[in-house]
């Protein structure tokens, strides 16, 4: 299955910032930091992938993490609580 650019965004790009590398591949980083609890929990701040499908199983896989653990405690890092995604300071780069 081919997966675009546009897909990725649109499935991801409220919590993500994607875009292909300058040397090849693809990553995303996340708008809103994560806290210490969640990278404890084994999320990450930045995925990549060599293609757009390999980068959308990772974050797949970075969704299927967070449920459980949303109910435990905040995932953002605490400076960033009280700002919705959109306004943490990785979001100054654009899509």
């Amino acid at each position: 299955m081919s997966v675009s650019l546009d897909s990725l965004k649109n499935e991801y790009g409220r919590q993500w910032i994607i875009s292909d590398a300058v040397g090849g591949g693809w990553y995303a980083v996340r708008r809103a930091l994560l806290s210490e609890q969640g990278k404890e929990r084994g999320l990450s701040n930045v995925r990549c992938g060599r293609t757009p499908e390999e980068l959308a199983h990772h974050l797949a896989e970075e969704r299927r993490l967070e449920a459980p653990c949303r109910a435990l405690a905040p995932l953002r890092h605490p400076q960033q609580r009280n700002m919705p995604p959109h306004s943490s300071r990785l979001a100054t780069t654009s899509l």
